[in-house]
This record gives structure tokens, sequence and C-alpha cells, in this order.
């Protein structure tokens, strides 16, 4: 089965996912889909995560969120998920200071129905997510960007030390089981330094918002503990959310229409802030396209969780590009529809009242006149059809031959009328 190709890579912004480090240092071997899958699901589902038990996203934008460019490989999706639902998860590997082990799967439950996907966590994990106890910060965009699952859970489980600035010294045991490097060919350090490890850092610090340095330490001839340390990387800066210190920076922000409404909604404050601070026109956008969505009855979801889908996967809101053509052709159609009705109307009046006053000039003739006219035309465009031409009474008898005499009339004063008109 094809893998889906990844999208166009959008522009950065602030997509942030609070994960529960025992989570992060996870003994299963997860693919790069699958390993982004599961951050994707946490965040679509964080607000609601003890409140809610079934979490619902649609198909498109999940897919959004993941970067691929293919949204009808549903059945890659449908892999991913399953290996989730089925792979058991160990908590704890280095222990953070408890003597504590769990293992379950990362989602208890999945179903892809109708371009929606469906997930459920257990009670258990669901609680641990929402409280936990030591935060790593994932950023979803910057997920996108990796190419290597190993990079991803480099990444991932590097980025709780950030601001440490080291990783502390781990067994090379256990940091293969954290990146997922558990194939027997990584028994030789030679490969795994080469394939999970210096790849990875490679490409943690070309695409990721932190730089790492990695450092050996032996046990005789061979290595046996490996550390990272961790400095800012050059996307740090603008994918940082506001600190806490300087949320009254902006004092207009809270009494702004958009940040209330985004409150109303279920959107955190914190998370309101830095949505108007980055974009204001797309979190507008965003929020009026959920409302009219919901006044059409077609949210199924809740309206946090469907507003933070679409800001966050940078899903198309309101108009396109494509939307704002067709809309500007349709408007310069029905623009020139109308004035073309209305020369029609213009015409067709000006036609009657030019036959009205053609009318008018004909019954006003002199009867010396009319007997004028009717000889020029018996002897011209009337002639072979005047045979009930009456010398007495200066008439036709029968109408047939009268009425085509008087439209000829009506003719020759409107083309004069007309002529008329033009050299004025």
């Amino acid at each position: 089965m094809a893998k889906p190709k990844r999208g166009p890579l959008p522009q950065p912004t602030r997509q942030n996912l609070k994960k529960h480090a025992a989570v992060i240092h996870i003994g299963a071997d997860l693919t790069l889909v699958e390993r982004k899958l599961a951050n994707v699901l946490l965040l679509n589902a964080y607000d609601n995560l003890t409140t809610v038990r079934l979490h619902t996203i649609p198909v498109q934008h999940l897919v959004a969120m993941l970067g691929w460019d293919d949204s009808g490989n549903v059945e890659y999706l449908q892999d991913a998920l399953e290996t989730l639902s089925s792979t058991p998860v160990k908590f704890n590997l280095l222990q953070d200071g408890k003597a504590s082990w769990h293992t379950m799967a990362l989602i208890a439950y999945g179903k892809i129905e109708n371009g929606m996907c469906s997930y459920s966590y257990a009670d258990f994990l669901a609680e641990q997510l929402y409280t936990p106890e030591v935060y790593a910060t994932i950023n979803i965009r910057v997920q996108r960007l990796f190419d290597s699952a190993y990079a991803l859970a480099l990444y991932e489980n590097c980025l709780r030390f950030k601001n440490v600035g080291s990783t502390g010294w781990w067994p090379v045991d256990t940091y293969r089981r954290l990146v997922g490097a558990t194939s027997k060919i990584y028994d030789e350090f030679k490969y795994l330094k080469r394939d999970a490890i210096n790849k990875p850092v490679g490409e943690v610090n070309r695409v990721s918002d932190i730089r790492l340095d990695p450092e050996f330490r032996k046990s005789g001839r061979k290595v046996s503990e490996i550390r990272f340390i961790i400095s800012e990387g050059p996307l740090s800066e603008q994918n940082a959310l506001p600190a806490p210190a300087d949320k009254d920076a902006r004092p207009d922000i809270r009494e702004s229409d958009l940040f209330k409404k985004l409150r109303s909604h279920g959107i955190g404050e914190r998370l309101a802030i830095a949505w108007i601070r980055q974009d204001e026109a797309r979190a507008r956008a965003t929020v009026e396209y959920v409302e009219a969505k919901a006044r059409e009855k077609q949210v199924r979801r809740s309206m946090a969780g469907y507003i933070r889908t679409l800001f966050e996967s940078e899903a198309e809101v309101g108009k396109t590009a494509f939307d704002a053509r067709q809309e500007a052709r349709m408007v310069a159609e029905t623009e020139a529809k109308k004035r073309e009705e209305a020369e029609k109307w213009r015409q067709s009046r000006a036609a009657a009242d030019a036959v009205a006053r053609a009318r008018g000039v004909v019954q006003a003739l002199s009867p010396e006149a009319r007997l004028a006219l009717a000889a020029e035309y018996r002897q011209g465009d009337g002639a072979g059809t005047s045979a009930s031409w009456d010398e007495e009474k200066g008439d036709f008898r029968s109408p047939m031959e009268r009425i085509p005499f008087n439209l000829w009339l009506q003719k020759k004063f409107l083309l004069a009328l007309g002529d008329d008109e033009k050299t004025e």
C-alpha cells in the first residue's frame, strides 16, 4: 500500500501540545506516521480528555495536520490507527524519580466512517495525559517537517530537557528503546550511531526548534551511555507561546470581541491570546466559519475542538482564492446580465415610444397628405396589392389592404423620426 505523500509545508503557526513525559518515553516501535498520528490525536482531544469518552476529527483535517497531500489514502490511516490500538506502550522508562511502571495501548478504540475519525483513550491514560507531572511541549507544525521516525522520537525525548540544557546520560539500550532502534543490526554501535544518532540529530537540527549535540561515554572500549546537549534552534522564538508573565502585555486583546468569542467557545485564555497575536484575521475567519457551520447544524463535535483543529491544521476557512474568483465571475456575469436586460428594456420602451409617435403622426395627417402618400404607396411598395382602393373615399375598402398601408405609413414615419433624432 502506497504511503501518503507529504503535502506542501504550511507557514509557521503555534500548534503546541503538552505531552506527558511518560508517553514520550514509550517502549514501542512506532513508525514516523504512527508517532505523528498519536500526537495529532492527542492535540485534537486534549481540551476534553477527561470529560468526553469518544473524540472525533474530520479525516481531511487529520491528514492536513499530518502533512499529507492525498487525503483519500484512508487505508494507510486505518493501518496506523490499528497499530496505535494494538501496540503495548511501556510508561516511565526513565523513571522520572518514581518507581512506577504501566503498560497499555496508546488508544483504546479507533474508527473511520463517513469522513470522520473517532477514537478513545482508556480512562487511566486520559487522566494521566490531561494532568501530567512533567511536560514536553511538542510543536505539531514542526513535527510535520520530520521525515524520519528516529528523528521525531529523538526530538520528542529531548524536548522536555530543553530548559535544563541536557538530557543527562542514557544507557545505550535505553536510548535504543526510546527511539525504537531495536533491530538486531543496532547491536553494533557503529550502525546505531550512523542511522539512529547522527542522521536523526542532523534532521532535528535542520527542521526543529531545538539544536542537539550528542556526547558519548565509554565503559572500557565500548560506548555505554549517550547524552544530548540541547540549545535553542532557529525556529524556537517564532514558535513560542506567550509566557505567563507577558499575558497582560496586550490588555486590548482581552477586551476584543474576537477574544471574548474564542473564550465563549471554550478556547483557553493563553491560546486565544496566542492566536490573535499570531494571525488575528485567520482566527476571526475560523470562528466565523465554525459559527456559520453551527447555525447550519453541521458541527458534530465541540465548538472548541472544531475551531482548534481548523486553526492549527491551517485548513482553508471562508473563501479560497478559487471561491473568490468564482464569486467575482458570477458577480460580473450577473451585472452583465442586468445591464443586458436593462438595455433590452430601454430599447423596447424606445421602440414602443417611437411607434406611438409614428401613429400620432399618421393620425394627424391631413386628407391631402394621406392621399399623396397613398398614391406613393400604390405606385411603389403597394403596387399590385391596392385593388380595393376607393378614389371617392380616398381609402382602401378591404381591411386586408388597408392594414398593410397603415403599417407602411407607420414605418415611413418611424424612419423619418429616427433620422430626425440622429441629426439632433
